[in-house]
């Protein structure tokens, strides 16, 4: 077992492990993953980090290749949903956007029924999986309830003790535990060999698929890692990343794409890291044959080949080979690079490079340009204090960034101080807007309250389950962000709503709003409902419909909402239906409204 004073040293000195905990977690059987050199770097280790020729040649470079190819910077888009709609959808529209309902359909629900008719217990809806959902997300609004029975309780709710609701009205505590412990994530048959991984392959394959299929990336995305805490050692694929504020439980190699204004990431692909623990009879992962490191960026870089679109990564990707192949793809990767243990990249020559900037003055930029099999491989270098930052890529150029200002705190030869201040070049400035995307979206997942927190499972896929839903649920929560160009609301506000909708919803089967608008029977009468009865945005910057006047009174904010006419309804939005501007409607109560007056048509 690990011992208490390993465990604190892990979390209290991070990414500063000492050697000595490293080895000892290592003969625990623990991969750790630290600043060792990556391992198509390995053999670079002690000479080219102490290169002194000439390699390449230096230059300013004026035309990237991705304005050559005609590449465009356009921003992420889902593709059955505009962002304009995105901007007034509830949430747990948005939220099944981001999430692969098909799979909850075709797979999950239908191996939980079996499991449930065997127990000869009543079969589980769509809607009602919802419900159960709508409890875990809603347990998850809140902290200190210490016992999950107490979300049931029959008691008057204290507000000094036990759960300051109460969820009986829509699912009872048996059959809470009914779908817990039926639940399962795959129907594919076991193999012959031992495949620990087996009951969750299918559903991380899905969620992939699923970003594939209605996910069109932005042009710039970041490659990094993401934990799924788990504390017991003894699940497949355990391991410790020091650096990480969870450094223990299981590694993905995520990728999100945002906006270098406002952020609001999406990430759009996992990668589960399956380390020693993946089954020998599988075979090397595809590309792997080229590298382990090149072998993942090409796999996380899938969605975005052919497109010419942009990925920047940390020194942990920083591999000339896997730069590279990634052009070779048709994507233009970029990577930071700096030294791991005692290893530099590949056609890197670190040496060379600081000792040209040692003369030049703080902020200068120049680029290092050679020539691989006919591509042009780029060192795009600025000038630090202490040292010089590198980023290696196949594009870019060093125009500086207007809005990207920054500055240094100097020591003069005589001791005083001085500050210099100074604009990013366009690799280092995306590299530094970009890389805490993944973090961002991490960090929605973890703070304040994670869902794995509540749901306190013993069964390791039911965790990684919930790792997927952590992050739809920060996709949703960003998705709307983004869509209305303005920061995400607090995670805890977006959950308790998405909860509502869960505990509230009324989805038929496949996952779709049961109310539907239904088709009168005459002619004339839907002629007559087309025109009279459209569902419309009102513009930008306006409010309420002013009769008088025969226009939109003005606004001040951009997307100004409005309360739902509808009686009880308490939606807020910017939407209404043409046969009366007057009253604001929302999707739901528009859909109910078009059926009355299709009812009224056909009588």
């Amino acid at each position: 077992s690990i011992n208490s004073d390993l465990v604190r040293n892990v979390n209290l000195f991070r990414g500063n492990l000492g050697t000595a905990d490293i080895c000892e977690l290592r003969a625990l059987g623990l991969e750790v993953e630290n600043e060792d050199p990556l391992p198509e770097n390995r053999a670079n280790v002690g000479t080219m980090h102490h290169a002194a020729e000439a390699v390449g040649n230096w230059v300013n470079p004026t035309v990237c290749p991705r304005v050559q190819e005609n590449c465009r910077n356009v921003n992420g888009q889902f593709s059955r949903m505009s962002w304009e709609i995105i901007a007034e959808a509830n949430e747990l529209d948005i939220f099944k956007l981001c999430f692969p309902v098909n799979f909850l359909r075709d797979v999950i629900i239908p191996q939980t029924n079996e499991n449930l008719e065997s127990t000869k217990t009543q079969q589980l809806t769509m809607s009602e999986f919802f419900v159960f959902l709508g409890c875990i997300f809603f347990m998850a609004c809140f902290e200190g309830v210490s016992y999950r029975r107490d979300w049931w309780s029959s008691s008057p709710i204290d507000k000094f003790k036990g759960a300051p609701f109460q969820l009986n009205e829509y699912i009872t505590l048996r059959r809470f535990k009914d779908i817990i412990q039926a639940l399962r994530l795959t129907n594919i048959p076991h193999p012959t060999f031992c495949d620990r991984f087996h009951d969750v392959r299918q559903m991380i394959d899905a969620f992939n698929e699923h970003y594939i299929k209605n996910y069109i990336p932005g042009w710039i995305s970041c490659i990094d890692e993401s934990m799924c805490v788990w504390l017991n050692k003894y699940c497949p694929g355990w391991m410790c990343v020091p650096r990480k504020p969870h450094p223990f439980g299981n590694e993905y190699h995520t990728i999100c794409d945002g906006n270098l204004k406002y952020g609001a990431p999406i990430m759009y692909r996992v990668e589960l890291v399956e380390g020693k623990d993946r089954p020998q009879e599988l075979g090397i992962k595809e590309f792997e044959d080229r590298g382990k490191t090149v072998g993942l960026m090409l796999q996380m870089s899938r969605n975005l080949w052919n497109t010419g679109k942009v990925v920047t990564m940390d020194s942990g990707f920083s591999v000339s080979k896997g730069i590279l192949a990634m052009r070779e793809k048709g994507v233009f990767g970029q990577a930071l690079v700096k030294p791991r243990g005692r290893g530099r990249p590949v056609l890197i020559p670190g040496k060379y490079i600081d000792e040209h900037f040692n003369s030049k003055p703080l902020g200068y930029c120049e680029t290092l340009e050679q020539v691989v099999d006919g591509i042009k491989f780029l060192i795009h270098c600025q000038k630090e204090e202490n040292y010089v930052t590198k980023i290696m890529s196949c594009h870019g150029v060093l125009t500086p960034v207007d809005d990207h200002n920054t500055f240094r705190d100097t020591t003069n030869a005589d001791g005083s101080r001085s500050r210099i201040q100074f604009k990013y070049p366009e690799p280092i400035s995306r590299h530094n807007r970009a890389k805490h995307w993944v973090d961002d979206s991490n960090n929605r997942r973890h703070d304040p309250i994670a869902l794995s927190d509540v749901w306190r499972t013993k069964w390791w896929p039911n965790r990684q389950f919930t790792f997927l839903l952590e992050v739809a649920e920060a996709n949703a929560a960003n998705a709307r962000a983004r869509a209305r160009k303005e920061k995400a609301e607090l995670q805890l506000e977006f959950r308790r709503a998405l909860a509502e909708r869960m505990l509230l919803n009324n989805l038929d089967d496949d996952g779709k709003s049961v109310a539907q608008v239904e088709r009168p029977n005459t002619r004339n009468a839907v002629e007559r409902l087309a025109k009279e009865h459209i569902h419309e945005r009102r513009p930008f910057f306006t409010g309420e419909w002013d009769d008088e006047k025969g226009t939109w009174k003005p606004a001040k904010d951009r997307y100004q909402r409005t309360f739902c006419g509808t009686f009880r309804c308490k939606e807020r939005c910017r939407t209404f239906c043409t046969c009366n501007k007057k009253v604001p409607m929302c999707l739901d109560c528009y859909k109910k409204h078009v059926i009355d007056m299709g009812i009224t048509a056909q009588q």
